[in-house]
């Protein structure tokens, strides 16, 4: 058995690729910043959360995701090996559609998966706890988009995995096309004050996102969508209010730092499978468990 030299892994592909990945990600995120920042001053946006060191936090999530360095430990592997079993799931129909009508029913589609997984996130406990991490930051930025749990990212991605192998390769290889996208789904967390009118009812803007992670408990389990706000009104779950929430984040769950974002979700696992609660948790348990508006399954 051979093991690799030093040179041998320094010039891998695996190793290339997330160098350029890296350079990519500090390349966009500072081009980003710029434009967000201008946009959340010019809308009278607070822009204090960049100081604050959540948003260092997600400065890690941001590199670590973007970079490719999730994709090469867990992603490439963990699809690689469901993707030609599930090869037979693969329907040709959107093949013979233009590449307009191609790309206006897969981004219809998947991102319907998505509403749901992310429904689902907050409705079981088992994924909550994961999920807990990004609802954690108590300072929303631009960078809060990449700020997921790895465990939460990895069920989530093997959950939509399945209707998007359905539905074959991604169309939005059209660069300006997948920029858009990108920006959209950036820009969701930050600060941004705009309401957009009667835009944040089709489209998943700041301001109809940012009731997401309200702490006020009128707003719990409520705009759950992700590219487009429509299906939330569809499905009943979309609020709006004249005033943006005061408060983000957790009341009951704090993780002030980027060790604990990651282990505080197995020992929310812990009290919520292993440990008996004591009598007086019992009802609250039982009530926020029982589906109501009472908030997500906080473990």
């Amino acid at each position: 058995m051979s093991w690799p030299t030093l040179a041998s892994l320094v010039h891998s592909p695996e190793l290339r690729s997330l160098s350029h990945g890296t350079l990519k990600a500090l390349f966009v995120g500072v081009v980003f910043y710029f434009i967000v920042y201008f946009l959340e001053r010019a809308s009278c946006g607070p822009t204090k959360q960049y100081a604050k060191r959540g948003f260092l936090q997600d400065i890690v999530y941001w590199f670590y995701y973007r970079s490719g360095l999730h994709r090469l430990l867990f992603t490439t592997v963990l699809f690689g090996f469901l993707g030609p079993r599930i090869a037979f799931l693969r329907l040709p129909v959107l093949d013979h559609l233009s590449i307009v009508w191609r790309t206006l029913l897969w981004l219809l589609i998947a991102d319907l998966s998505s509403y749901w997984v992310h429904r689902l996130q907050h409705a079981s406990r088992f994924f909550w706890a994961f999920h807990a991490t990004h609802h954690a930051q108590e300072d929303l930025n631009f960078m809060t988009t990449t700020r997921f749990h790895p465990v939460d990212h990895l069920l989530a991605d093997t959950l939509k995995f399945v209707p998007q192998m359905a539905l074959g390769a991604s169309p939005l290889s059209w660069l300006p096309l997948y920029l858009t996208m990108d920006f959209l789904a950036i820009t969701q967390h930050s600060r941004i004050a705009w309401r957009f009118g009667s835009l944040s009812k089709v489209l998943a803007t700041p301001w109809f996102h940012s009731f997401h992670h309200s702490t006020d408990p009128r707003y719990y389990n409520k705009n759950f969508g992700g590219l487009f706000s429509f299906w939330d009104y569809l499905f009943g779950t979309a609020v709006d209010a004249p005033q943006q929430p005061a408060e983000y984040g957790l009341t009951d769950i704090k993780m002030p730092t980027l060790v604990s974002s990651l282990s505080k979700p197995f020992g929310l696992l812990y009290r919520t499978y292993l440990q008996k609660p004591a009598p007086s948790e019992a009802a609250p348990r039982a009530l926020i468990a029982s589906g109501t508006d009472h908030g997500p399954p906080r473990a």
